[in-house]
């Protein structure tokens, strides 16, 4: 009987960093604090996939990359100082994940929604989403929130103008 309870207490112990490896912890991720480093808010791998090359995301690269897609979609030169990690749930309970940046004025808010993936080992990895969001105008209102999968803009006050724009990239197979 001794033999038997340990081995399963051994097979138990085995199997407990599978259990936990599969499951999103709340510690992956600050909600909720903004940062002006991403490597503060984001405790793990979070990779962009361009042309199907994989891209580990540091705050020069998003920086870079999202500064300069605002640059070309509006003409509009920004430099986004503040990062956040927003956490939402689906109607079916799935939480989500929303990586959003700030401009220096307050005037732009812009993000991605952030995926749970699997590497080629089964390793969890996060990427960038295909599906963004921003909020363009007013900078004391034009807040950019989620909800589940969605994403909506705070109103500005009276007689300022608050744009939203939603991106959803679709690749070909």
């Amino acid at each position: 009987m001794k033999n038997f309870i340990k081995i399963t207490l051994l097979i138990l112990l085995l199997l407990l960093p599978l259990v936990f490896n599969s499951c999103i912890k709340e510690n992956d991720f600050v909600i909720n604090e903004e940062s002006a480093s991403l490597e503060d808010i984001i405790n793990v791998k979070l990779l962009d996939v361009i042309e199907g090359k994989e891209i580990t995301v540091t705050t020069n690269y998003l920086k870079e990359k999202w500064e300069k897609e605002i640059y070309i979609e509006d003409d509009v030169k920004v430099t986004l100082n503040k990062f956040k990690i927003l956490q939402s749930e689906t109607e079916e309970g799935v939480k989500t994940y929303f990586l959003k940046a700030k401009s220096t004025d307050g005037t732009i808010n812009t993000g991605s929604f952030i995926l749970l993936n699997k590497d080629a080992n089964g390793d969890n990895i996060f990427l960038l989403g295909s599906k963004t969001c921003s909020c363009k105008g007013c900078s004391s209102g034009c807040e950019l929130i989620i909800d589940g999968t969605r994403c909506w803009c705070s109103s500005c006050p009276s007689g300022e103008d608050c744009v939203k724009t939603e991106t959803v990239i679709i690749e070909d197979e």
